[in-house]
């Protein structure tokens, strides 16, 4: 197993002082019960972690146990675990949703040998925001193209009462 008996900076920090560690690498709670997001502790904790002799055993453990949420693993937040699965899923052969079923070491492995992995994770994040800005600009109504009548449309509207959730 890798890293055996070295303590990675977060758990040392854990250890001293739980809530920088908080701010540092999860969200915390504010006084409204609003999810708070310390930007410059978060950018400490990612300098950190971009110096952890562990990094590539917190970001396959991450992506192996389910990587949706708002903490920072290996120095990467939700989005950038997101491109790097999208990398790493597409590289293997697999969907996104197919990491979790995939032994740690294997990703721990492709990491190892991909060590360009940040700048392609990077490539592929920027490439799919870019598509995603193309698709709403694409939906923006132009003067030149007449409206869709009601009663052509396809979709249904959302009964009252019901919420719409998040996407991402």
């Amino acid at each position: 197993m890798t890293g055996v008996g070295i303590t990675p900076p977060c758990a040392r920090i854990a250890d001293r002082d739980p809530g920088m560690a908080d701010r540092m690498w999860n969200t915390t709670c504010g006084p409204d019960g609003d999810e708070l997001i310390d930007r410059d502790m978060r950018r400490k904790g990612r300098e950190l972690c971009a110096a952890c002799p562990l990094r590539l055993d917190c970001i396959s453990r991450a992506l192996v146990n389910g990587w949706k949420d708002g903490s920072v693993y290996g120095g990467l937040d939700y989005t950038g675990r997101w491109a790097l699965a999208r990398l790493i899923g597409a590289d293997l052969g697999i969907g996104v949703n197919g990491l979790h079923r995939l032994d740690r070491q294997r990703i721990h492995d492709w990491l190892a040998v991909h060590p360009d992995w940040p700048r392609r994770m990077r490539l592929v994040g920027a490439g799919y925001w870019r598509q995603a800005k193309r698709r709403q600009r694409s939906r923006v109504a132009r003067p030149d193209i007449p409206p869709v009548p009601p009663e052509r449309r396809r979709t249904q509207p959302i009964p009252t009462g019901m919420v719409q959730g998040v996407l991402f």
